[in-house]
């Protein structure tokens, strides 16, 4: 999944997933923050703009997924 959707787009996909499809979208973003890292490391990254996308996007996620778990909650 590209990092390069309006903000809006991408919370309406989040808000429409399932816990368990936020899960996948969770390991996904966290397998690429972990992939562009490396690169960064190496040298290799060129858009070093990607790691704070990433980690806001990992961030974005489990915001949703503990909204969800409140709900549940209740």
């Amino acid at each position: 999944m590209a990092n390069n959707k309006p903000a809006k787009a991408e919370r309406e996909e989040l808000g429409a997933l399932d816990a368990a499809g936020l899960r996948t979208q969770l390991d996904e973003a966290k397998k690429k923050l972990w992939t562009d890292s490396f690169a960064h490391g190496k040298r290799q990254l060129e858009k070093t703009a990607e790691l704070s996308k990433s980690r806001k996007r990992i961030a974005r996620i489990q915001t949703y997924l503990t909204a969800l778990a409140q709900k549940e909650e209740k």
